[in-house]
């Protein structure tokens, strides 16, 4: 009887695993040798702990019956967190950037196709065929490999690294297509959309463009300078420093850099720009007074975004109100910066078709920021 039992018991484990995808004990070495000893690739579920989507997936979509018939024959499996252990080391080898990053390698442990973000099981299989057959990003990279470099290929090969979140490759080919194109930037359409996609500032030749811009918009109209203008602005957002996904405070010297190297360039709102990432840096140092300083400049900025001065002013009256007001001069400022924001939104159109639901009523975006501004104001006066 005993006997029965256990065999009931091992063959509904062995229907347990064969329903889902069957992820390996054991880390990266160990899934490259069963691969080889078994003929299989590797499929790799890049992951932290922190990640809602990779939850999901690995709650919704890798249990699925149809997922585990799929991977199970064709592939040793495994899951890496990405923030420890050798997961560390492995993020880096493979520039894992978002989560979940999906890898399919082969018994070397080189990659065939790679996925960022979440996919349903269907979307799933097909992406995992990429690998097998070896096509998608794999055949990108052996046409690279080889030396081609028409604009074409090279905008193709970037939009897949982009979809993968290859950071650190997009920047190696973009500037490495780039660097010598300047001129072509201004005749050659494919090249002007390569440099507009993944430039940034730290390139030279985004400099050198920026150096032409007159021209640069003579040729592709006034988008074209303001383009050039928020890419000043999101590079100043990379000196912001991070946990996970939440913004902790920013570094100093480098945004100081940042606003000189502006300056060098005379591009104009340099100040703005420069505030516009200090809200965000110092709201997460708490840094009440500072954060008040970036406000008021920001509040100047000619593309102020209000969803971030809303955030802020209630950072700020939230975080600093809690500690009480020491200093009446930043109180008047703080009602002053309130009092102007409310100018601003008070009787004006909301055509942005966002809205709200406050006390049951559902009412504008603007309206409601506007209606909170006016409430910190009446408790900062």
């Amino acid at each position: 009887m005993k006997k029965i039992v256990l065999a009931v018991f091992m063959a509904a484990m062995a229907l347990s695993l064969s329903a889902q995808i069957n992820f390996r004990e054991g880390g990266f070495a160990e899934a490259l040798e069963a691969a080889k000893s078994e003929n299989k690739l590797v499929f790799m579920d890049c992951y932290t702990s922190w990640c809602g989507p990779c939850k999901l997936m690995a709650s919704k979509e890798f249990v699925q019956e149809k997922a585990g018939e799929y991977f199970n024959p064709r592939f040793v499996s495994v899951k890496i967190d990405m923030e420890k252990g050798e997961g560390v080391e492995l993020r880096k080898r493979y520039d894992v950037n978002a989560y979940p990053t999906l890898l399919v390698l082969n018994v070397k442990g080189e990659l065939l196709c790679r996925h960022a973000g979440y996919l349903s099981v269907d979307e799933l299989i097909d992406f995992a065929e990429n690998g097998v057959k070896g096509g998608g990003l794999a055949g990108m990279h052996k046409r690279y490999a080889a030396g081609e470099r028409s604009s074409e290929f090279i905008g193709e090969y970037l939009a897949l690294l982009d979809d993968a979140a290859m950071s650190g490759t997009i920047r190696s080919v973009a500037d490495d297509f780039l660097k010598d194109k300047t001129d072509a930037v201004f005749t050659d359409t494919n090249v002007y959309r390569i440099f507009c996609g993944y430039v940034t500032p730290d390139y030279a030749v985004f400099r050198s463009v920026y150096a032409r811009k007159a021209e640069l918009v003579k040729r592709y109209g006034e988008k074209a300078g303001l383009h050039l203008e928020r890419v000043w602005e999101a590079g100043a957002r990379k000196y912001l420093r991070r946990e996970a996904k939440k913004i902790v405070g920013y570094d100093v010297a480098g945004l100081e850099a940042y606003y000189a190297l502006m300056k060098e360039y005379r591009v104009p709102e340099a100040e703005g720009i420069r505030a516009a990432a200090l809200v965000d840096g110092t709201i997460g140092t708490a840094e009440w007074a500072a954060l008040l300083e970036a406000m008021t400049e920001y509040n100047r900025f000619s593309r102020m975004v209000e969803d971030q001065m809303f955030y802020a002013c209630n950072a700020l009256f939230y975080g600093q109100g809690a500690e009480g007001w020491k200093n009446a001069g930043e109180r008047k400022k703080f009602a002053a910066l309130l009092e102007e924001r409310v100018k601003a939104l008070k009787g004006k159109e909301d055509t942005s078709g966002r809205t709200m639901t406050v006390g049951g009523k559902r009412m504008p975006v603007m309206e409601y920021y506007c209606q909170s501004y006016e409430e910190m104001l009446e408790k900062v006066k």
